[in-house]
């Protein structure tokens, strides 16, 4: 069983802030309440909180302090409560880095309801995090091994695909002399260049190191496939690097997953072959 959220809250107002921990209780988190913003700063410098609720106005450091100095060591998502209904306040809290914004009296149900909210935005949030490439925010191997896989799955008999294989020319040459810097700029431009490219349907991942798939769902006919690889090495050409390709093809080059990529992979060993820049239809 997973532990508890923790929530901090701090409000001056003792009846409210009971209000709010007794039905936040109630829905299964974990809560602690302080009258003030300062203890508050204190209790999370010890033992950091998964969301915390500010009132605006409380005496010593207020909501606004409080949200601006928890924001320069954390993310946490704040809830801010305020008896004012006021354009500058809710614009002020959104700019200090709230997530959140209540204005008294409000329905602690509805407090609990905003919380829940925010824990599954997170939730929804971290399972697509957790399946990028950490340096282009594209699909990493596996998560794009399975996206393509399931768009396999899903195509009819007579349905045509292809899978592009682009591996960066000599980027060990462009980290050497200009510095791991440069070379990550090329493999984000490249993963920019792939995912302007691409369509509704189709899938981007880094395969790994310099090397990036795409998999182009219901590609026209071999002159289409011509065309989007023209693209992308003549996008992604400059002084320094310059990208070469291989081009598979569903099902003349493979039905599967493995039977593309082996193929799309042949073909641009032959394309490093001839020199790189430029790319290679699988035979």
């Amino acid at each position: 069983m997973s532990e508890a959220k923790l929530i901090y809250i701090a409000d001056d107002e003792n009846n409210i802030r009971l209000a709010i921990k007794t039905f936040l209780e109630n829905a299964g988190y974990a809560v602690e309440d302080f009258e003030n913003g300062d203890l508050l700063l204190a209790a999370f410098a010890e033992n950091p909180a998964d969301l915390i609720i500010l009132d605006v106005m409380m005496p010593g450091s207020n909501g606004f302090v409080v949200c601006k100095e928890l924001r320069k060591k954390s993310s946490v998502p704040i809830i801010m409560l305020t008896a004012r209904d006021s354009d500058l306040d809710y614009a002020t809290g959104l700019d200090l880095g709230s997530d959140d914004y209540l204005i008294k009296p409000f329905s602690p149900m509805a407090l609990v309801m905003r919380v829940k909210a925010i824990f599954r935005r997170m939730e929804l949030d971290r399972k697509v995090y957790s399946e990028r490439d950490l340096l282009t925010g594209l699909f990493d191997k596996v998560s794009g091994m399975n996206q393509i896989e399931r768009k396999l799955s899903e195509c009819g008999e007579k349905s045509a695909h292809a899978l592009f294989m682009a591996d960066v020319d000599a980027l060990r040459n462009i980290n050497d002399n200009f510095g791991r810097d440069a070379g990550d700029k090329v493999l984000i431009r490249t993963s920019r260049i792939l995912s302007e490219l691409s369509d509704d349907g189709d899938v981007v991942c880094r395969f790994g190191g310099d090397e990036f798939l795409l998999f182009v769902t219901d590609i026209e006919d071999l002159s289409a496939a011509v065309k989007k690889a023209e693209g992308i090495y003549a996008a992604d050409r400059t002084d320094n690097a310059s990208v070469s390709i291989g081009i598979a093809q569903y099902p003349a080059h493979g039905r599967t997953y493995e039977e593309l990529l082996n193929s799309a992979n042949r073909a641009l060993v032959e394309t490093k072959e001839k020199g790189g820049n430029g790319y290679t239809i699988a035979g």
